[in-house]
């Protein structure tokens, strides 16, 4: 059987089908794991074909018997193009993901079947009767799999390999974040892959660079200890940066943080979501404590690691003040990169019931729940106000001026030339600003 998997453009975020061609796509494109993984659970007796639409035209005409499309919830449009088309040849088509998980129902009109969830227990049975030709309408969702299973990422199907890699441990999070869709995507709680398993994966990876793709690796301390130590035993002279929270790095012993940096961390990324304490505990992310955040960078900063924060804007407890607030913040506390995004109710996370259940949602264009577009009514300032405060702060933040100012920092504190992700990230960020909120 001969399968095609299909990721689809991207029009906003720091790699996307616009920058196709461009030096920054080419070096720090997003590297993408799902799609090697359902081809390393398909059996070896199949051909499969990956076609990322960031980088390469789908060829709609190509002989496959199977297509299958990972679909977020701003993509979800353009699947359903390339899932209709697909199906207009008489091609079979399946669709998984966050958004499909969500409105498996809406999914369905433009598919044969949808996986629910996680694919692990799910895509082999799908295999298996897809070899029938009697596909099932749904699929899963089923947690009951074992991660010490999970096979390597077929990396050798990735036509467009950037300068970062990717590779994951772990799946799931204890936290119940307002906003957040893997509570509801990961229903198994936390489960973790053999260290032995990762490291063999990370050594085989062609790339000196890689993201660990945990929701945060710091969920176990233990594993994460016993981890570090791994890579240092083995030798993996390698660059990686991974999420992290503010409560663990802010409390653990010395000892974590210089294996961690031993081991060949660079950055940690951090959600602090917000500098506004009522707005944590609104979106039930009180375990992120604003009095500590100053505290937790400069440790990891003493460590020889860099941090880059998430920031979100539009928060019911934020008013027209909180853009000021949190542009002196984080100058103050010297973060390092800002990820700064607008809220997105994103479909099954308990925020978008709320919104919609309070008449709030402005509009179900999922091309437009991307971080950049306002999709909801904000309580305590007009949309207008939310966009050109992002927007401003973000410009700032981003200046020239500035992102020199952070760089030279930056190096100062790493004192390797590995620095180089973190900065190059200060330059990724203010280009995809510059464009998307238009300053």
């Amino acid at each position: 059987m001969k399968i095609l998997l299909v990721f689809p453009r991207i029009e906003h975020g720091t790699s996307t089908y616009k920058d196709k061609g461009i030096w920054s796509s080419v070096l720090f494109g997003y590297p993408i794991i799902t799609l090697p993984h359902l081809a390393a659970l398909t059996p070896k007796k199949h051909f499969v074909k990956i076609v990322n639409e960031n980088y390469y035209n789908i060829d709609f005409s190509t002989d496959v018997d199977l297509v299958g499309i990972t679909c977020y919830t701003m993509t979800a449009p353009r699947v359903y193009e390339i899932a209709d088309e697909f199906r207009k040849r008489g091609k079979k088509v399946v669709l998984g993901g966050y958004h499909p998980t969500a409105l498996p129902d809406e999914a369905k009109q433009h598919a044969d079947s949808i996986v629910l969830g996680e694919a692990e227990a799910t895509w082999p049975e799908l295999i298996r009767d897809m070899e029938k030709r009697k596909l099932k309408p749904f699929y899963g969702p089923n947690p009951d799999f074992d991660m010490a299973k999970i096979p390597p990422i077929r990396r050798e199907l990735i036509m467009h390999n950037p300068i970062i890699g990717a590779v994951q441990s772990t799946r799931g999070c204890t936290n119940s974040c307002e906003f957040c869709a893997i509570g509801s995507f990961c229903q198994h709680g936390v489960k973790q892959r053999p260290i032995k398993n990762v490291i063999e994966e990370i050594k085989q990876m062609p790339n000196k660079m890689f993201i660990i793709h945990d929701p945060h690796l710091t969920v176990n301390r233990k594993y994460a200890r016993e981890f570090f130590k791994e890579l240092i035993r083995q030798k993996v002279h390698k660059t990686w940066v991974a999420n992290g929270t503010s409560n663990v790095l802010g409390k653990v012993d010395d000892e974590f943080l210089n294996l961690a940096r031993k081991s060949g961390c660079v950055e940690w990324f951090i959600g602090f979501e917000s500098v506004s304490q009522a707005a944590l505990n609104g979106i039930k992310k009180g375990l992120n404590k604003v009095e500590d955040f100053q505290k937790t960078i400069k440790r990891v900063h003493d460590h020889g690691m860099t941090i880059q924060g998430g920031i979100i804007f539009g928060f019911d407890e934020d008013t027209p003040d909180i853009f000021d607030t949190t542009l002196e913040k984080m100058h103050e506390w010297e973060l390092d990169v800002v990820e700064i995004n607008i809220l997105t109710p994103y479909p099954g996370t308990p925020l978008f019931d709320r919104l919609e259940g309070e008449g709030r949602l402005l509009n179900k264009d999922w091309s437009r729940y991307n971080q950049v577009d306002i999709v909801f009514k904000p309580k305590n300032m007009s949309e207008k106000e939310l966009f050109e405060g992002t927007r401003r702060v973000a410009k700032e933040f981003y200046s020239w001026h500035n992102i020199i100012k952070r760089n030279v920092r930056i190096f100062s504190i790493t004192k390797k030339l590995t620095a180089l992700l973190p900065a190059g990230n200060n330059y990724t960020f203010r280009r995809y600003y510059k464009r998307d909120l238009n300053f």
